[in-house]
């Protein structure tokens, strides 16, 4: 039995860029969960962003923020080393807050998978 591919050029071509994005993760850090990589993508989406916010933006738990923003952050919740892509800063005005940035290295990631996003080079059906 033969199977083929039945999507529409277009959808292949969001499909396969989908498939880059992953693999550029899975390339820096095969072991990233998928939703750290959506963390990620909503914080370098907004200049920055309160921890909290994530709560809404993505339906998760406050267990689960908190898991994911350590990941990215420089030490996880094990004490060991990070993914060091964002930084965690209390608002000034509001202890209780705090917000989320890309470090440097966030940024070239970012900038990596926005690249992705524009590129219309996907290679051939």
């Amino acid at each position: 039995m033969t199977t083929t591919n039945t999507y529409p050029k277009d959808n292949w071509r969001g499909l396969f860029k989908a498939f880059q994005l992953i693999e550029l993760f899975r390339e820096r850090y095969p072991d990233i969960p998928m939703q750290t990589v959506s963390v990620f993508l909503i914080i370098a989406m907004r200049t920055s962003v309160y921890q909290r916010e994530l709560l809404k933006l993505l339906g998760i738990s406050q267990s689960s923020v908190s898991r994911n923003v350590m990941a990215l952050s420089d030490v996880n919740r094990r004490g060991d080393p990070g993914l060091g892509l964002i930084t965690q800063q209390r608002d000034p005005l509001d202890a209780r807050q705090v917000r989320l940035r890309l470090t440097p290295a966030g940024i070239e990631l970012a900038n990596r998978v926005a690249a992705m996003g524009q590129s219309r080079d996907t290679g051939s059906n």
